[in-house]
């Protein structure tokens, strides 16, 4: 009867001791995700973004696993990251909590049938698209290859038909001559030259 006390005992002393290191570990851990930068000391980036929705998490209660990569982080979707609102994904409250943001959500832009954020990047073949404010805001480089270039070329009767080159997507004209092509524009001097007629004549004349 005594051994069996005696085991239970220390059975008892083990539990306790697990329980201590876990509350350790756990305030551990608790502490550094606390006292680790804010991830909107900068502002939020991707405030329209979807985070939590799209991982389609929500966790109740402290999980240090509810994570999703932002950026080049993490955020957090479990109800512990809305004690600060330091490393709550941008749309924790709205996906999870169901309640507006606690910043201003700043405008985003549509295009292609797609939404992007403020400051978001695009590209559009070889031109890169950014909106600020919301508006959108283009470069305007001749890309090398144009398909609407080479419909109309097609459509048309010139001899020759204008095929697509996939390689050359993404690229600029400039790019395309400068590295590409191994053509260059003529000089100003040949570009001014005029083409001379000369009518032949037979031998008797």
């Amino acid at each position: 009867m005594a051994g069996d006390m005696r085991a239970v005992l220390c059975l008892w002393l083990v539990a306790q001791v697990a329980q201590v290191a876990r509350v350790a570990v756990s305030s551990r851990v608790r502490t550094r995700r606390e006292l680790g930068p804010g991830l909107y000391q900068h502002g939020v980036y991707d405030a329209g973004g979807s985070y939590c929705q799209r991982g389609d998490v929500c966790c109740h209660g402290r999980d240090d696993g509810c994570t999703v990569p932002y950026h080049d982080t993490l955020c957090y979707c479990d109800l512990f990251c809305n004690r600060t609102v330091s490393d709550c994904c941008p749309d924790f409250w709205e996906y999870c909590l169901g309640i507006p943001a606690p910043f201003p959500k700043a405008p985003g832009c549509a295009r292609a049938g797609h939404n992007y954020p403020t400051g978001a990047t695009y590209r559009e073949n070889c031109n890169l698209t950014c909106g600020p404010g919301g508006q959108w805001q283009c470069e305007d480089h001749a890309c090398l290859m144009d398909g609407e270039l080479i419909d109309a070329i097609n459509r048309g009767s010139y001899g020759w038909r204008a095929a697509n080159y996939s390689q050359f997507w993404g690229m600029t004209l400039e790019d395309g001559i400068r590295h590409r092509l191994g053509t260059f524009r003529p000089s100003a001097t040949v570009m001014n030259m005029n083409e001379m007629h000369v009518s032949a004549r037979g031998e008797g004349n």
